[in-house]
């Protein structure tokens, strides 16, 4: 029942009052029953569509999950559970654009709907605005500053912020408010190991795995540890391990498809890393490993593409310049070569000293 169809209701009953005066008191208290019983089946029919909506998201089946939510935002236009669901629909589906603007009418409707800052934050992450994913992150914890999840999406955040020091800071938070979440200690070992204290990272990890002892996460994490101290069967057996928990995870065959690299087992290497590009074709990373199977084959020209490709998905892929610097000289371009190594030197990468001759560097 529409408001336009309430308002007829009304109008209406006073005209009938107007002509038959002794069923006046009668007619008034059927018609409020019938608006009552009318707004209640409204209420009643959107929290139905909501619930429809949130057990098909729970499958997964996004068609099915957007029609009841949308149904349910018919009925009411201000409601929130089903407009901040239907935000999280596109998110699944990578339409991060579209469920920032699904949270900003929830929190047009509702200013203090906490759960739609947490969400749109981390759509600003996905779409790299990572300031604007702070910003709502430090809203919310002002109103519940006791959150562990705040604290650890805020590590999240600024870790892809290369803010390491202070995305430790934040995991440190997080795992005082919530000793039980091993993802905590995952993401800090990870950041730790960007920032190459090893056995700081390791010993989070392993921490981790004695709380969660399947998460094939800290198994890749260790794995890239172990690259990092130049033993490539470890790595290779505790990568493996994680593509046990998580067959054809586009991170770990990339990983591993780096490791086979590293071990001069080219074909097993562009097979992995193939595949996990086709699984996610937008990992910096990926692209980056394979311009460096293309320089290890002789393929200079392909290589210097690839690798260019990987930074301007990230230029701060680890070892991405000092790669297509190797590329790049490897073809004969010595200008570009150590144009790439002054930028290798700008993100504090350690170059071997035949390229920093070679550049005057």
């Amino acid at each position: 029942m529409t408001k336009d169809q309430f308002f007829f209701l009304n109008n209406k009953s006073i005209t009938f009052a107007e002509n038959f005066q002794g069923m006046r008191l009668l007619y008034f208290f059927f018609i409020v029953a019938l608006l009552y019983s009318c707004g209640k089946s409204s209420d009643t029919q959107k929290q139905r569509f909501l619930i429809r909506g949130n057990e098909a998201l729970t499958q997964h089946n996004h068609r099915d999950a957007m029609r009841f939510f949308k149904e349910a935002i018919y009925l009411d236009s201000c409601y929130v559970p089903a407009i901040n669901n239907l935000g999280i629909v596109y998110f699944e589906q990578r339409l991060y654009n579209k469920a920032v603007l699904e949270y900003d009418k929830v929190l047009m409707c509702d200013p203090q709907y906490m759960d739609a800052y947490m969400n749109r934050a981390n759509a600003f992450y996905e779409l790299n605005e990572l300031y604007r994913a702070l910003d709502d992150l430090e809203y919310v914890k002002k109103s519940i500053p006791d959150s562990a999840t705040v604290y650890f999406r805020m590590g999240l955040v600024k870790a892809k912020m290369r803010k390491f020091e202070e995305a430790i800071a934040d995991f440190d938070q997080a795992w005082k408010l919530d000793s039980g979440n091993a993802e905590t200690l995952i993401n800090r070992g990870t950041v730790k190991y960007y920032l190459r204290r090893l056995d700081d990272a390791e010993n989070d990890l392993k921490r981790a795995l004695e709380r969660s002892p399947l998460e094939p996460n800290a198994y890749n994490a260790l794995a890239l540890i172990e690259v990092e101290r130049e033993d490539y069967d470890k790595a290779l057996d505790l990568v493996n391990e994680a593509l046990n928990y998580e067959p054809g995870q586009p991170y770990f065959l990339n990983n591993r498809g780096f490791v086979y690299l590293l071990q001069g087992r080219l074909d097993k290497a562009k097979a992995d890393i193939d595949r996990s590009i086709t699984i996610d074709p937008n990992n910096a990373w990926a692209y980056r490993n394979k311009g460096w199977y293309y320089y290890l084959s002789g393929n200079y020209t392909d290589a210097i593409r690839l690798l260019q490709r990987a930074l301007v998905l990230d230029p701060y892929v680890d070892r991405g310049h000092l790669l297509l610097a190797q590329a790049q000289i490897g073809a004969g371009d010595i200008e570009g070569g150590c144009k790439s190594l002054r930028k290798a030197v700008a993100n504090n990468v350690e170059l071997p000293q035949q390229f920093l001759d070679r550049c005057g560097l």
